[in-house]
């Protein structure tokens, strides 16, 4: 199928969607005397070891983003899906002091943010690539938030104009899955291991999980 728009002052785009089959499901474009190819695919990245930004290596995700991407706790639902990790990890928009301390396990990654801090720890990977990561927030008070978040990290490519050319650009995208809160002052150690996320009970003051869980995640 020919998409083709005309009588525009912008550059003529004709953009052709091609057989998903043959083509492999990518999307080609032409603008002005430029031809680009991008891939809707999101490409799952498993690996943390050799990833570009990692959980557990540097350069580290900052804990801002997942933040973000926990969202509210005024709210009901999610808002923020997914985040471009390429332009957002040193951005301004989640500028903080970030720290790393060193556990038994993977390390506890934390960012200053005013008055309080976000912080988070790598839970594991399920068999289908989705990343399990236990966080916690905190807004100056002596509330500290806890939530296990079911991510998944891709690359994909984009295309960018500076108001002159046109080109195109990889992206590394972290997006949401789902989302387990734990409520406040949270005390256990949450594991996965063979497709089961186990979560303990805890007595902490305002705790939300007052009874054991074990939850299948394939």
């Amino acid at each position: 199928m020919w998409l083709f728009l005309d009588q525009s002052p912008e550059s003529v785009v004709v953009l052709l969607l091609t057989i998903a089959g043959f083509f492999r499901d990518d999307i080609h474009g032409v603008i002005g005397m430029n031809v680009f190819t991008l891939t809707p695919k999101n490409q799952l990245i498993r690996d943390l070891e050799s990833a570009r930004y990692s959980f557990i290596n540097p350069e580290f995700i900052n804990p801002q983003i997942l933040d973000d991407l926990t969202g509210w706790l005024s709210d009901n639902g999610d808002q923020i899906v997914s985040i471009n990790i390429s332009k957002s990890n040193q951005s301004n928009r989640y500028h903080g002091d970030i720290t790393v301390e060193e556990t038994g396990g993977f390390p506890v990654v934390k960012s200053s943010v005013e008055e309080g801090w976000v912080s988070y720890k790598y839970i594991g990977r399920s068999f289908s690539g989705v990343h399990i990561v236990q966080t916690w927030s905190n807004g100056g008070g002596s509330g500290i938030f806890t939530n296990i978040l079911l991510v998944t990290l891709s690359s994909d490519s984009s295309l960018e104009s500076n108001g002159v050319r046109y080109s195109k650009k990889s992206r590394y995208v972290i997006k949401l899955i789902g989302s387990l809160p734990l409520g406040d002052r949270y005390q256990g150690i949450v594991k996965y291991r063979f497709g089961i996320l186990s979560v303990p009970k805890c007595e902490g003051m305002k705790s939300l999980r007052k009874s054991a869980a074990r939850i299948v995640i394939l």
